[in-house]
């Protein structure tokens, strides 16, 4: 007995010892992805019910055994686990569950729904996507990644604005572009640019600092954007910003990238033939005056059809003047290939740095960040600096009461703006169109120390530093750095809201947003300055504030036996008030040479002001029955009373339904290869008040800049006469579409079919000279746009591991079809301003907004050859070239992660549509461009037909001389030579990051280190359209797209960002 007795005694300690080796205090940290403490994280070991969690400082403590599995749960994060091992620190950055997030978006007017419920297609950006690739222009960083939304960026200069339009153009005038709202508060996007010449500045979008957004959802549809009214009818972006998070320690994030950008889509020049119009002679006389005793051309001769470069020849020319301006010799007639761009552009430098401080206590939550953007662009001395702060919070004030605030200020400045379009003389671009082949731009650049030339002959002095054309252009960089186009814009946006929550059912809600900026803008030109030789001064000024105001009221509910129904209601009010003043001022001659005031002009200054105030009252109401929560029914309805309209139409409903279905839950279908399929439906109407300003339809007086007799102020009656009848155009939407995930969501496919109709569209018609008007606003047209859309998600490599490799592909694909109908009278209307050219860009019975149209060859109606006569094409009717809308346009993007490694890249197209290059137009007609090499010695037969003389066509067979052909068939007046396929293809974003272990800075009190390296605009990977980029447009207005001309050439940006997390 005694001897069983010690046996067990001896087992029992033996056990006890094992034990007391087995078990361990585990311990560690926990956080987000960021970096940031996890307070609250569950933590079990696996199969007991041995657990504990986090605290306030994601710290942990848990007691285990060597081989024990440990369970991280957290709610929004991926479920995470562990093995003990003989380590006794387990740290853990849990990971955001996508699935999780997509089940809840921010919809109208901020009200937060489940995917599932909605009855259209919804397309949500994250903050990685946005931010991953730095841009000036928060616009650009849409390119490609959301179905049905089109994004054209006008130049590449930095800062440059760009268009947004989503599911088509949706009206013929006035704004056709996308609502933006951010954080509740409705931002406007307009730049205020001029029409075809003028500066460019930043859309109001690009004030937000990318690094605040947390994600931008894109409402497309009609059903989507009703409760905005007629506001929304062009879609929505929604933008939600980052906040602080409730129970979180003090978090500090500092984001830091220096970008380099350089131009990488040029003109191919040519350089076998220098400046002038004869193939033997060249004499430049100081680049302004003309030799009328030499037939060989002159300095005042910007075209390139002099003689052969690199044979041996000598001319007295450019550099002939700053050797020796008294007496210039003859100099080697040689060429510079590359010194029009190695020394007019430049490698623009841009840093980007924020500071954000976040956190929160168990009922306040709070953000606070600080942005500086400093650039300069590729462009000699052109500029931009962006100054933001931005901060949120919000309030548990009790068990019922909650509140929230939050404020934006962003600074914008410039001190050189470069000229964009034509007929801006500012725009330096535009002398790249014409530079002579023979000119060592680099001497150009050192203009302090150029000659001067007096540059008119009545007895003053206007000199200006020696230019290798000084005729029509000034030294470019002498223009750059001393006729500047300053810019500022100060933006101010806030949010306010107050709620109280009754019960579980009912909710009350009150907000207000305010959306206020003022925008400065000058060109300052010295004396001179060509077509300014006297000087120049322009001074606008805009101011404009918009506040909406809402209370909202919502009730929530289940029904029936198993609360198998769900009711969701909310009604509510809103008022928008915004006004709009402007002053501008011109000093057309200047008294005193560089002092840039409204005073300083010799003679009363022009000088024009305006403002004007809108408003909209509004109240709406939405809900959702939902049945066992797998079958949708959403309607809405929402009356705007808008000021703009005639009081007897001012009151304009707009009402909308939608349905979903979870067939895969209806059915019970239980199964590995599918995991989700929902049926959606919609019908909205929507509308807007399309270009009607504050007093288009009321009878008003403007103020004229011309007083009598220069002191009395004088009125007049606008031209374009108020129509008391006129109504809001209407738009009327379905939308259909299917949802799936397949192989345990692995594969996400959703496709979209819709069909918009605008009718009533309003736009202003001519009327006869006789009524006193040139034009009346009228409904008097129809729009539609067909469209279908798809997004395929597919995860092609997923791991099991935190740190193993997982690979996923997006692909976005839209195709739209815009048509226009029911114009009345002649069933045209010109889009672009004065027709440039000969062109227009046209609305037009039967085609698509947009129509390129202008005059063409004129060709053989048998054969389609060109005609020709006398060797020179002869010029036919005006006809439609084309249309600037594509046929289609689409992106891929692949992402990849592997043990800290995070890889993105992006591919997007657009395919079809047309272009006139006014650049190539004049690129071949100056003989700059590489083509005209061809039939310099020889002469050109011109590939076509001429006449028989017995009324049929033989083949061409008459030789001209090239400069002959090249300005005959490059000639604005035959404008079909000039329009290309816009199709292109684009390797657009690049970024490689990489987590750097916790282990080399955890003693230091860092989080989390992030560096990583990104290049947008790679590669164009296919283009038609030869020597310019096809993306670019004159500007963000409808008539300006498939416009072209001098645009500053797109940047590849190559940056490096660090990201660390405290």
């Amino acid at each position: 007995m005694r001897t069983k007795l010690k046996f067990i005694l001896t087992l029992l300690t033996a056990f006890t010892v094992h034990l007391s080796f087995a078990q361990q205090a585990i311990s560690g940290t926990v956080t987000d992805q960021d970096g940031l403490p996890l307070p609250g994280v569950n933590i079990m070991v696996k199969g007991t019910t041995n657990g504990t969690q986090t605290d306030f400082d994601g710290n942990y403590t848990i007691t285990a055994s060597s081989g024990d599995v440990l369970v991280y749960t957290y709610i929004g994060m991926t479920d995470a686990t562990r093995t003990v091992g003989a380590n006794t620190t387990i740290n853990l950055a849990m990971q955001e569950d996508a699935q999780a997030l997509d089940e809840v978006v921010v919809t109208a007017l901020g009200i937060s729904r489940e995917e599932k419920s909605l009855g259209y297609s919804s397309q949500q950006l994250e903050s990685e996507s946005i931010a991953d690739v730095p841009t000036t222009n928060v616009v650009n960083a849409l390119s490609g990644k959301i179905a049905g939304v089109n994004i054209t960026q006008s130049s590449g200069d930095i800062g440059s604005s760009s268009r947004i339009t989503v599911r088509g153009v949706s009206t013929i005038f006035g704004n056709s572009q996308p609502l933006i709202v951010v954080d509740g508060a409705v931002v406007d996007n307009n730049t205020y640019n001029g029409g075809n010449a003028g500066t460019d500045v930043p859309n109001g979008l690009a004030d937000i600092n990318p690094q605040d957004i947390e994600s931008i959802n894109v409402l497309k549809g009609g059903e989507a954007t009703a409760l905005y009214g007629m506001r929304g009818t062009n879609g929505v972006l929604v933008i939600t910003t980052k906040t602080g998070k409730k129970g979180k320690a003090l978090g500090i994030s500092i984001n830091s990238t220096v970008s380099f950008s350089n131009p990488y889509i040029f003109p191919d020049y040519q350089n076998e033939y220098g400046q002038g119009h004869s193939p033997d002679l060249f004499h430049f006389i100081d680049g302004f005056g003309y030799d009328e005793g030499l037939a060989g051309g002159d300095g005042g001769t910007d075209e390139s059809w002099g003689p052969r470069l690199d044979a041996g020849l000598e001319f007295v020319q450019f550099g002939s003047y700053i050797q020796n301006p008294d007496n210039p010799q003859p100099l080697p007639w040689v060429s510079y290939p590359n010194s029009v761009v190695d020394n007019f552009y430049q490698t623009g430098l841009s840093t980007d740095n924020t500071v954000a401080l976040s956190g929160g206590t168990e009922s306040t939550s709070y953000r606070l960040s600080l942005g500086l953007t400093d650039a300069t662009g590729i462009v000699y001395n052109t500029d931009l600096k962006k100054y933001n702060i931005a901060g949120n919070v919000s309030f548990d004030l009790n068990e019922k009461w909650s509140a929230g605030f939050s404020a934006r200020y962003t600074k914008s400045t410039s001190d050189q703006r470069n000229g964009v379009g034509y007929g801006e003389v500012s725009n330096q671009v535009g002398q790249l169109v014409w530079s002579a082949r023979q000119v060592d731009w680099s001497l150009l650049k050192d203009w302090r120390n150029l000659p001067l030339i007096n540059t008119v002959d009545d007895g003053r002095e206007r000199l200006t530093p020696l230019n290798w054309n000084l005729r029509y252009n000034n030294n470019p960089f002498w223009a750059l750095d001393n006729n500047l186009n300053p810019w500022e814009r100060n933006r101010f946006i806030a949010t306010a809201n107050i709620g109280h929550q009754f019960n579980d059912k009912f909710r009350f809600d009150v907000n207000t947003a305010i959306d206020y900026f003022d925008d400065t803008r000058e060109k300052q030109f010295k004396y001179g300055t060509v077509d300014f030789r006297n000087g120049y001064y322009q001074l606008e000024e805009r101011n404009r504030y918009e506040v909406n105001s809402q209370a909202m009221f919502s009730y929530n509910d289940r029904y029936g036996a198993n609360d198998q129904w769900k009711l969701n209601m909310l009604v509510g009010g809103q008022i928008m008030v915004n006004k709009y003043s402007y002053f501008g001022g011109i000093a057309q001659n200047l008294v005193i040479d560089n002092l840039f005031n409204l005073a300083n002009s010799d003679g009363a200054p022009v000088l024009s002001d305006d403002s004007s105030e809108q408003r909209i009252n509004s109240l709406y109401g939405t809900g959702s029955l939902s049945y066992n929560d797998n079958i949708y029914l959403n309607f809405s309805g929402r009356n705007d009373w808008a000021s703009v309209l005639p009081i007897q139409n001012n009151s304009v409903f707009y009402p909308a339904v939608s349905t979903s279905a979870l067939v895969h839950d209806i059915l019970n279908i239980e199964s590995q290869q599918l995991n989700f399929l929902k049926l959606r439906a919609s019908w909205a109407q929507t509308g807007s008040a399309g270009p009607l300003s504050a007093y288009s339809v009321n009878p008003v007086y403007e103020l004229s800049g011309n007083p009598l007799n220069g002191s009395t102020p004088t009125a007049f009656v606008p031209n374009t006469a108020w129509n008391s009848d006129i109504k809001a155009q209407t738009e009327t939407a379905i939308e259909a579409g299917i949802e799936t995930r397949l192989f345990q969501n692995r594969i996400n496919l959703n496709l979209t079919y819709y069909n918009k109709k605008n009718e009533d569209v309003i736009m202003p018609l001519d009327v006869s000279s006789s009524s006193g008007f040139t034009s009346t606003w009228k409904n008097a047209a129809t729009i539609t746009n067909e469209g279908v859309e798809a997004f395929l998600g597919i995860d092609v490599l997923r791991s099991a591991k935190d740190n193993g490799l997982n690979l996923g592909l997006d692909i976005n694909f839209a195709k739209n079809v815009n048509e226009v109908s029911d114009i009345e009278g002649s069933g045209v209307i010109n889009l672009s301003a004065g027709g440039l050219w000969n062109v227009n860009t046209q609305a037009r019975n039967g085609e698509s907004i947009g129509a390129i149209f202008g005059p063409a060859f004129a060709r053989d109606e048998a054969s389609g050859k060109i005609i020709y006569e006398n060797g020179l094409p002869v010029i036919g009717d005006n006809k439609i070239l084309g249309n600037s809308q594509p046929d289609w346009v689409g992106g891929v993007g692949i992402n990849a992660s592997f043990k800290g490694f995070r890889f993105r890249t992006l591919f997007d197209a657009k395919i079809g549509g047309e272009v006139y290059s006014q650049t190539n137009t004049w690129g071949m007609l100056s003989g700059i461009l590489e083509e005209t090499v061809i039939g310099r010695e020889s002469g050109i037969i011109g590939d076509g037909v001429m006449s028989d003389g017995a009324g049929g066509f033989v083949p061409n067979n008459v030789v001209v001389p090239a400069i002959d052909y090249y300005s005959s068939a490059f000639n604005q007046n035959i404008a079909e030579s000039s329009v290309y396929d816009a199709t292109f293809v684009k390797w657009r974003e690049l970024s490689l990051s990489y987590d750097i272990p916790r282990q080399f800075f955890e003693n230091i009190g860092v989080q989390s280190v992030n560096l990583g390296v990104n290049i947008r605009n790679l590669a164009v990977l296919y283009r038609k359209a030869p020597h310019i980029d096809p993306e670019t447009a004159f500007g963000t207005q409808i008539g300006q797209q498939g416009l072209e001309y001098a645009q500053t050439p797109a940047t590849r940006t190559i940056g490096v960002s660090l990201n660390v997390n405290f």
